[in-house]
């Protein structure tokens, strides 16, 4: 399923850092928290800028930094056992990018990868490295991480600080990884929106608060579209921590429906009706230039 962790300090205090479980981000590190991360009224959430179609829900509140504490102890706990595949085995490489298990979805371990933008080539460190030139990506084996990872990786480009994976639909801009130039971002709404997914669109799940598993929802990125069958093809981590059904294209794929013109993603594979520990996508989110 999907996980990750919440972060309560930011850019390079990392003694003190407080997490929660869910498929989440510690931010970015290289660049300070942004209005658009703030949570949402929702009389605002409806008005983002270059929202395409209607329904964007409120953010829901945060945890209260005791449930956090304990969630995050829960989830470094479950990082020792019951392992779906091994903590960091190659589950499949999308467009040069690879996905590792995180063990199980509910595993969190205080890691972070940093990409090389001389070289793309990524590594592991528990503290922020001196070189300026190790840009930060995420939290090691979680799906946040390999979205900006393929972001980076493929088109040049990150997202802002985020606590969750569901927080990066309410972004309002993404940034050049060399120049830092700052670029709108868009979205769609699932089942109301008038433009279908493409290719390096970010799929962004519905949080679950009473679910561990999908506390923080989930973020995937679409590889593929394929509008006359209905099916999405989709690159992620931490989702079911199982191989790729396609180890060298993608994770899987889901069912895309239009209805009146407007396009509803539904998470069950194109082989099925049913199923029963996925979760609610909210919508996708991509840079306005691609509108």
């Amino acid at each position: 399923m999907v996980i990750n962790m919440s972060f309560a300090l930011r850019a390079f205090a990392f003694s003190a850092v407080l997490l929660a479980s869910g498929c989440a981000s510690v931010g970015e590190i290289s660049t300070p928290k942004t209005a658009a991360s703030a949570a949402y009224p929702a009389a605002l959430a409806a008005a983002l800028p270059n929202t395409d179609g209607y329904g964007l829900s409120a953010k829901p509140a945060p945890l209260p930094a005791d449930a956090q504490k304990q969630a995050y102890q829960q989830a470094q706990q479950s990082c020792s056992s019951h392992c779906v595949t091994p903590a960091g085995k190659l589950l499949g490489v999308a467009d040069g990018v690879q996905a590792y298990s995180n063990c199980q979805s509910t595993c969190a371990r205080s890691e972070f990868s940093f990409m090389d933008l001389r070289t793309k080539a990524v590594s592991l460190h528990e503290k922020p490295p001196a070189d300026p030139q190790l840009h930060y990506v995420g939290l090691t084996y979680q799906c946040v991480e390999y979205a900006r990872r393929w972001w980076m990786t493929n088109q040049g480009i990150t997202f802002g600080d985020v606590d969750s994976a569901f927080d990066i639909l309410y972004l309002t801009e993404g940034e050049n990884i060399h120049t830092k130039a700052k670029f709108p971002l868009a979205r769609s709404i699932n089942g109301t929106a008038h433009r279908p997914p493409k290719r390096g669109d970010l799929l962004i799940y519905y949080p679950n608060p009473t679910d561990p598993k999908w506390r923080h929802g989930h973020v995937a990125v679409v590889v593929n579209v394929d509008q006359q069958r209905g099916l999405v093809a989709v690159a992620e981590q931490n989702y079911n921590n199982q191989p790729w059904e396609n180890p060298s294209h993608y994770a899987r794929q889901i069912r895309l429906f239009e209805v009146g013109g407007r396009y509803r993603l539904v998470d069950v594979a194109a082989n099925s009706v049913k199923n029963s520990t996925g979760g609610l996508i909210s919508g996708w989110i991509y840079p306005a230039s691609a509108q």
